[in-house]
């Protein structure tokens, strides 16, 4: 999934990337309720919080939503594999908040995987510090009244939530274009952070 905006690759960002890479991946392994698969999230020590932002996300605000707003998506979800490897990454070079790896692509841990469970295992990765930054609409002037660390959990919970659901998306059916996966992504994105404003009492209009 591409960023609205471009920005140059630095090479601190590199460097910190190997070195997170040197030190090692932590797993955590997520099971929510059927269709939903199995997310097994690799992630770097420092992307911990993100890790278990994305847990929640997963577990408990996607499953709160009206019915409406991810009727698509679960229907989308059985067409998955049981189990989908997350790879958590604060950048990628290309800028991108996120990717489908298609079957060749994947990493080593999600190869094993599917070889010790004989079945096909997916993979996608997620850019949780461009995730954070990532606004799609201007929507700040919605929750002035609300603390900005508050609205800025909300707007990561509803960034994380929508491009894992467009990556997983693009799993599922990988012949469809990245701009109609796009489209649907973006109106998703915004339909979950007004329910989750909704949530905390701001009222929201034109959402």
């Amino acid at each position: 999934m591409r960023r609205q905006w471009n920005r140059k690759v630095h090479s601190p960002g590199l460097l910190r990337e190997f070195a997170e890479r040197f030190r090692g991946y932590e797993q955590l392994l997520v099971r929510g309720a059927p269709p939903q698969p199995l997310l097994l999230i690799s992630y770097p020590k420092a992307g911990w919080f993100a890790a278990d932002q994305l847990r929640d996300a997963w577990l408990h605000i996607l499953p709160s939503l009206e019915a409406p707003l991810v009727r698509l998506y679960w229907e989308m979800l059985p067409k998955l594999p049981a189990m989908i490897v997350v790879m958590l990454r604060r950048r990628n070079i290309c800028t991108c908040l996120g990717h489908h790896h298609p079957p060749g692509a994947e990493s080593r841990l999600t190869r094993r995987l599917s070889a010790d469970m004989g079945t096909p295992v997916g993979e996608i990765d997620l850019a949780w510090e461009a995730i954070r930054e990532w606004q799609p609409r201007p929507l700040s002037a919605l929750a002035t009244h609300l603390e900005e660390p508050v609205f800025a959990r909300l707007r990561f919970h509803a960034g994380l939530l929508t491009v894992l659901l467009h990556e997983l998306e693009h799993a599922a059916f990988p012949d469809r274009q990245e701009a109609e996966v796009r489209g649907a992504s973006d109106e998703f994105y915004a339909a979950v952070l007004g329910e989750l404003l909704r949530s905390e009492g701001v009222p929201v209009y034109g959402m």
